[in-house]
C-alpha cells in the first residue's frame, strides 16, 4: 500500500509539471477566425489581413472561415459553442449582440457565452444609389423616392442589422418608403444594385468605392460625426439634416467565455498588435472605418451602450422578427 501511494504520489507530481509546459505549447495547431458574412465585404477583407498579422506573432496560422446567413447569428452560435480553448475565434460585430436579441425573442446564444478581447474599428456606413437614378444629391433622392412611393427597394445585407436599422432610420425621418430586400452579403446586394434592381442601400462603404468611381453608383450620406479621411466629398448624415442616423457599427475579436489566463493574455497581445499594424491601420481608413483597439472592460461598455442605443430605435420603429 506504501509503495502505491508513493507511486500516486510521484505521478502526481509528474502532471503537475507536465501541465504547465503543455499550456506553454498553445497554439499548437491552427486557429480558426470565423467571420459570419460572405467572403469579399469590408469585415472579411480587414479579418483576412488581420488574421496574417495575428498568425505571424503566434507562430501558427489564423485561418479565416466565413459563416454568413441569419444576420450573423449562423457564425456566432457556432463560436458560442465551440470549445474555449482559444482555437475558435470571432470578428464579432454590433449584430449579434447589439441588435439581434431585440429583435428576436430566442437567441440562440447568451451574451455570457462570448469572452471580449479587444475592438478593431468603427465602422460608419452609408447611403449608396444606383448611378442611373436621376439623382445626384441626398435631397433629390428623398425627392425621388416620394415621388415613387412603394415602388423602389433598397437593400442590406441582412435584415435587422445596423445596416437595416440605418435605412429604416433615413425612411422614418425624411418620410420615404422602399421595400427591404435582405443578402446574406455585401457582394450579391451589389450585384443588384448596379444594374438598378435595387435603387439603394445602407452598407459600410469599402466594396462600393470602386463602383462610385466609375459612375456606376453614388454614395450620398455616411453614418459618422465627421466627414472620412480620405472621402472628405462625402457629407454626413447630420449635416444632410438627419442627426439621429448618426451611428456607427463595429468589428471586434471575441472568443468562447472562460478561456484559459494564459491562452487570452496570448491572444490579446496578438489582436492589439495585427489591430495596430500600420498596413492594418491603412487598410481599415482606406475602408472607410475607423482604427480602435480597446480593453475587454472597454469592449463590453460599447456593446451595451450600442444594445441601449438600437433598443430604443427598434422600439420606436416596432420592429420584431420572431
Amino acid at each position: 500500500m506504501k509503495t502505491l501511494q508513493i507511486w500516486l504520489g510521484s505521478l502526481i507530481l509528474a502532471l503537475g509539471a507536465v501541465a504547465p509546459a503543455c499550456a506553454e505549447q498553445w497554439p499548437a495547431h491552427p486557429i480558426k477566425l470565423v467571420v459570419p458574412y460572405t467572403a469579399g465585404g469590408q469585415f472579411d477583407i480587414v479579418a483576412r489581413l488581420l488574421a496574417e498579422r495575428m498568425g505571424a506573432r503566434l507562430g501558427q496560422p489564423v485561418v479565416v472561415e466565413n459563416k454568413p446567413g441569419n444576420n450573423t447569428l449562423i457564425g456566432a452560435d457556432y463560436v458560442a459553442k465551440a470549445r474555449n480553448d482559444g482555437y475558435t475565434l470571432l470578428y464579432a460585430g454590433a449584430n449579434m449582440f447589439a441588435i439581434a436579441p431585440h429583435l428576436y425573442s430566442k437567441m440562440p446564444f447568451k451574451r455570457s457565452d462570448f469572452q471580449t478581447i479587444s475592438l478593431v474599428s468603427e465602422l460608419p456606413m452609408g447611403l449608396i444609389v444606383n448611378g442611373k437614378l436621376p439623382v445626384r444629391t441626398f435631397a433629390e433622392f428623398v425627392d425621388y423616392v416620394k415621388a415613387n412611393p412603394g415602388k423602389l427597394s433598397f437593400g442590406t445585407s441582412g435584415e435587422g442589422g445596423a445596416q437595416h436599422l440605418l435605412c429604416e432610420l433615413l425612411q422614418e425621418k425624411t418620410g420615404m418608403r422602399m421595400n427591404h430586400i435582405s443578402y446574406k452579403g455585401t457582394n450579391q446586394n451589389i450585384q443588384d444594385l448596379i444594374p438598378g434592381r435595387l435603387a439603394a442601400s445602407c452598407d459600410g462603404l469599402q466594396s462600393y468605392f470602386p463602383y462610385a468611381q466609375n459612375g456606376e453608383l453614388r454614395i450620398l450620406g455616411v453614418s459618422s460625426a465627421q466627414r472620412l479621411s480620405g472621402h472628405a466629398d462625402i457629407p454626413t448624415f447630420a449635416e444632410l439634416g438627419v442627426p439621429d442616423a448618426t451611428v456607427a457599427s463595429w468589428g471586434g475579436i471575441v472568443a468562447p467565455a472562460g478561456l484559459p489566463p494564459a491562452v487570452f493574455a496570448a491572444l490579446r497581445k496578438a489582436v492589439v498588435a495585427a489591430a495596430s499594424d500600420p498596413e492594418v491601420q491603412e487598410k481599415i481608413v482606406s475602408s472607410a472605418a475607423v482604427p480602435r483597439t480597446a480593453t475587454p472592460a472597454e469592449f463590453d461598455r460599447v456593446i451595451q451602450a450600442d444594445s441601449d442605443k438600437w433598443r430604443a430605435v427598434i422600439r420606436r420603429l416596432g420592429l420584431k422578427f420572431d
